[in-house]
């Protein structure tokens, strides 16, 4: 607070004594919120104070999918730094974007793409598509529930299988969705064939920017490829509105990189007073690991996702025993 005004924010949860941002649940990068008049010297008092809690509360700390691009983030760096905490800053992943000096530039770039005006042309002359874009709340619940299965079953047999299977996970989506378009940032873009959708991206506003938040399609169509036609009509969509970059969101998915040019990074970021040994461990452990391709890969791939399809398993087990 400074002189009775909130100028800086951050909502954060509280679990076995670790803090997280409470976006973790739905993000692609979790930002800390401040007031575009802050100062360098704002963002230094509001980081001291952060870590401060954190050592006199004996907390930990772990935030994720922390955006290296905020004009605010060295000053996070320096201050986690100076601060006496142990204190790590792990590059983890990153937001493939394409950014052009206008909307025209970005759709002429996306455009000149043969294998996206190959997939489009064949959606709609094989298989009569049409393409779609909601700005409003229309048809929301069939939305959701069309998205949600073709996740499922875009998603069965596989490693990773889709986390839209329960009823409690679409609920939290279309809240999601409404939340979004109560803000006037969210808008979908779908394919459909025969009346039903067969391919979605679920885009979020940001500034003269195009968040690509979320994707899925029907398996059915899979040779048809309908997410990346999508990226096309979006980018004409983008082309009448304003828009002139196109930002991927968390994820070096390969169909990103049919038009993205570079990357934005996202790190993680972890702080504990020292003695917290287990704590620690657990990160120098997470840090080798990410610094070694191979074993990386391993973790993301294989250990990962099994670890995640047992707590379905249990999950669906629990839910069933008491049902």
């Amino acid at each position: 607070m400074k002189d009775g005004e909130m100028i800086a924010a951050v909502l954060l949860k509280l679990s076995k004594g670790n803090l997280r941002f409470l976006s973790d649940h739905k993000t692609d990068a979790n930002f800390f919120v401040f007031d575009r008049r802050c100062s360098q010297a704002d963002w230094r008092e509001f980081f001291q104070l952060l870590l401060q809690t954190v050592q006199s509360k004996n907390w930990t700390l772990t935030l994720n999918h922390q955006p290296h691009w905020a004009d605010y983030m060295k000053t996070f760096y320096q201050v986690g730094k100076e601060s006496g905490l142990y204190w790590q800053n792990i590059p983890y992943s990153v937001c493939p974007i394409l950014e052009k000096e206008s909307p025209k530039a970005l759709f002429d770039e996306i455009n000149g793409s043969r294998e996206l005006r190959y997939r489009v042309n064949r959606l709609k002359n094989q298989d009569q598509a049409e393409f779609e874009v909601l700005a409003d709340d229309s048809d929301l619940d069939r939305w959701v529930e069309e998205f949600c299965s073709s996740h499922v079953l875009r998603w069965a047999d596989t490693p990773t299988p889709s986390g839209y299977k329960p009823q409690a996970s679409r609920n939290f989506l279309k809240e999601c969705l409404r939340a979004w378009h109560e803000d006037g940032l969210l808008l979908r873009f779908a394919v459909k064939v025969a009346g039903n959708r067969i391919g979605f991206v679920v885009g979020l506003r940001e500034e003269n920017s195009l968040i690509h938040h979320s994707t899925t399609f029907h398996p059915d169509f899979k040779k048809q490829s309908p997410g990346k036609a999508l990226i096309l009509f979006m980018a004409e969509w983008m082309s009448k509105n304003g828009y002139s970059t196109l930002d991927f969101g968390d994820g070096n998915e390969s169909y990103k990189y049919t038009v993205a040019k570079e990357e934005h990074q996202v790190n993680r970021i972890f702080a504990a007073p020292k003695y917290h040994l287990a704590f620690i461990i657990r990160t120098q452990v997470i840090k080798s690991v990410k610094g070694q391709s191979a074993v990386y890969n391993l973790y993301q791939n294989k250990i990962k996702p099994a670890f995640r399809n047992i707590k379905r398993q249990l999950a669906d087990f629990t839910i069933l025993s008491f049902s």
